[in-house]
């Protein structure tokens, strides 16, 4: 399983998304939703670049700071390049070396992640005026393979509320949501002790898990053994339950019983959790 293990990334996406604490996954509707479904619009964007794609959990953005949080999945190396553009998406005009002019005047490249490893995570922060951008990997031949993805930067007063999952409940125990690279999002965060059903979709772009852990570690802090993983028989930790691995754009559900006290719900994937793919609940 792939993993990213920069601690960086993982500080990042877990403080942006603490917005899935009030119910809001940035990653929803960038995947899901019918045709009718409002844009998803973000500043705080996650998402990997592979042989030969660029993935992000939103198209677009307000003016402002924006947070990329991008994982490579490829089996080699990737740069990822934010480019505010007049050209087509993937027609920006390639030379003889299999690349374009970064200096064309028809493009403004505003700033990137250099090349950098498999498996490894990279953040960059950009401030973007209002506009059309591409993000993309300028390595050569990668752009004309197809490692290029369209990006709207809108006025503020333009922009769509983020999101299409409703505000979590106060307590529930039949609690929906998703699991994405790199976040949890659940419908509630308090459920009642007794049967609790979860229905959870994977939107991400690989396999997940979703566990239910019993414990009072801190949020985001069970210890984590040499594989990047906790020790799920460990001290301080009890797993009554969960959904095993299941595939992108799938559903999964398990119904348990659940005694009183504080739980984590996690994808516990070697580097998943560090990443940032956990919430709270509490069963009271």
């Amino acid at each position: 399983m792939k993993s990213a293990e920069m601690a960086m990334v993982a500080l990042l996406v877990g403080a942006s998304l603490g917005l899935v604490g009030c119910g809001t996954d940035p990653s929803d509707g960038a995947t899901g939703g019918g045709p009718d479904a409002a844009p998803v619009v973000s500043n705080k964007i996650t998402g990997n670049v592979e042989e030969w794609k660029v993935n992000v959990s939103a198209q677009s953005a307000e003016a402002g700071e924006v947070i990329f949080a991008i994982a490579n999945y490829g089996s080699i190396q990737h740069e990822f390049l934010v480019t505010k553009t007049s050209y087509e998406p993937g027609k920006i005009p390639i030379g003889t070396n299999n690349r374009f002019d970064e200096e064309d005047k028809g493009l403004s490249v505003v700033d990137e992640i250099p090349e950098w490893a498999v498996n490894e995570s990279k953040v960059l922060k950009v401030n973007l005026e209002a506009g059309t951008y591409e993000l993309l990997c300028n390595i050569e031949g990668h752009y004309g393979n197809g490692m290029h993805t369209s990006f709207t930067v809108l006025p503020a007063d333009e922009s769509v509320t983020e999101s299409t999952v409703p505000e979590a409940e106060a307590v529930s125990n039949d609690i929906t949501g998703s699991v994405h690279e790199w976040a949890v999002g659940t419908s509630a965060h308090e459920a009642v002790a007794g049967d609790v059903k979860f229905t959870i979709e994977n939107q991400g772009t690989i396999p997940h898990e979703f566990i239910i852990v019993k414990t009072d570690f801190a949020p985001g802090k069970i210890p984590l053994g040499p594989d990047n993983r906790f020790n799920e028989d460990g001290d301080g930790v009890f797993v009554p339950g969960e959904i095993s691995e299941w595939q992108p754009g799938t559903t999964g559900t398990v119904t348990l019983k659940l005694d009183p006290g504080k739980y984590q719900l996690l994808c516990n994937i070697a580097g998943h959790y560090a990443n940032g793919m956990y919430t709270q609940l509490t069963v009271s």
